[in-house]
């Protein structure tokens, strides 16, 4: 605002010098002769850039939002919903909708606001970090994974890895087994940890499968995802998260902790009254440890039908399979295919992509239409609760007209 006003008043007086200067260079030494025209008006400011992500409420009796709504409340009536939903198609919220509580121990209820533990969903964060940072020149997604991880992370490289790509373990072809189908990784999820403890777990396990051979959903690959992520920018992930992604998008509540998310956040639960067990975010590291709001959710997704977080070929590889799901889905859900972080599928012949999240205590789903612009998302901090079954309820309707 400063330099604003200093700005006008330069431009003031500039104005008045030059016609100072006029009147006293007039070469008749007669009377001053008027400014033009031209001279005398001044340019029109441009007129504000609209901007792509701003958001309004839909209008009056919107029938998309009315039955979203009704659909919402029997839920919540049956304690079949807790958590916030939020459905925005084409910048119009059809519906914002918390419900039940957020600590039921302290009787706070879940608001719009409420931030909550995203677990998978932190996924699609991780691979557009690594989609950027090959725009910037720094990572390529078919190196080989081990020059980035020997030997900050590992001592050597295992001979079962060398072949394995940094693309192949963003989109689970990479036959690396889950750190979370291990027997220690339940017990181990209230502790505080780093990146090197949780990859000397699986660093020495048998492959799945060849890389490249098959598919199979392991958060193993998205802890390696994250320690490259550090290696070649020299920050905490956490920390480059922020500066590539939350900060420019403005995504204010969003961010990753290796304890717990900021105070309010919602305290999980297995079902309604049976609170689940305390997780420590550096155990989800860069495979489940952002956590954030409904809103800046939304936000997220519709940046990248505005082509806000990367530029457009870089949104396209983002959505592009890169990998054929088993016959019965990816993550045994609808899907016809994997890209970086996101489910691939079609509802009523539109593209469908999306991510769910689920761990101990919590459940999420993300969705985003990008030729409809609409965003769903579905955060639930009652493990047990169908968020993709509702949030593929919820676009159905935001489809019909």
């Amino acid at each position: 605002m400063a330099r604003l006003q200093m700005a006008r008043s330069g431009a003031a007086l500039v104005l008045i010098a030059a016609a100072a200067t006029a009147c006293s260079s007039d070469s008749g030494g007669g009377e001053a002769h008027p400014p033009s025209p031209a001279a005398a008006s001044s340019s029109p400011a441009p007129a504000p850039t609209p901007n792509p992500l701003a958001t309004s409420p839909a209008p009056s009796g919107d029938a998309s939002a009315a039955a979203m709504s009704s659909y919402l409340q029997g839920l919540a009536k049956k304690d079949r919903f807790t958590g916030v939903a939020l459905v925005v198609r084409r910048g119009q919220v059809l519906v914002r909708f918390p419900a039940g509580k957020a600590d039921e121990a302290k009787k706070v209820p879940n608001g719009p606001d409420t931030i909550f533990r995203i677990a998978s969903v932190s996924k699609q964060f991780t691979a557009m970090l690594v989609l950027q940072l090959r725009d910037q020149g720094k990572v390529k997604l078919d190196d080989p994974v081990c020059p980035y991880l020997v030997p900050t992370y590992i001592k050597a490289c295992p001979t079962a890895w060398r072949p394995i790509t940094v693309r192949e373990i963003l989109v689970h072809t990479s036959g690396i087994p889950d750190i979370s189908e291990m027997s220690d990784f339940f017990t181990k999820l209230d502790q505080p940890t780093t990146t090197k403890e949780i990859i000397s777990r699986f660093v020495n396990k048998p492959l799945d499968f060849k890389p490249g051979t098959g598919w199979k959903y392991s958060n193993s690959g998205y802890i390696l995802a994250g320690a490259i992520i550090e290696k070649v920018t020299g920050k905490r992930y956490g920390e480059v998260l922020r500066e590539q992604i939350t900060a420019p998008l403005q995504l204010e509540h969003t961010g990753y902790s290796e304890g717990d998310p900021p105070d309010g956040w919602a305290k999980g639960y297995l079902s309604i009254g049976k609170p689940a067990g305390h997780i420590n975010g550096s155990q989800a590291n860069a495979a489940g440890g952002v956590y954030t709001t409904a809103g800046d959710m939304a936000r997220w997704d519709r940046s990248f039908g505005a082509n806000l977080v990367a530029p457009p070929a870089t949104v396209k590889l983002a959505f592009t399979s890169q990998a054929d799901c088993p016959s019965g889905g990816c993550l045994d859900s609808p899907s016809t295919g994997y890209a970086f972080g996101w489910l691939v599928d079609r509802l009523n012949g539109h593209r469908y992509l999306y991510h769910p999240g689920l761990l101990e205590g919590y459940h999420a789903s993300n969705v985003y239409l990008p030729d409809d612009d609409i965003a769903v998302v579905v955060l639930s901090n009652v493990q047990s609760t169908d968020v993709n079954g509702i949030a593929r309820h919820l676009a159905g309707l935001a489809l019909k007209p």
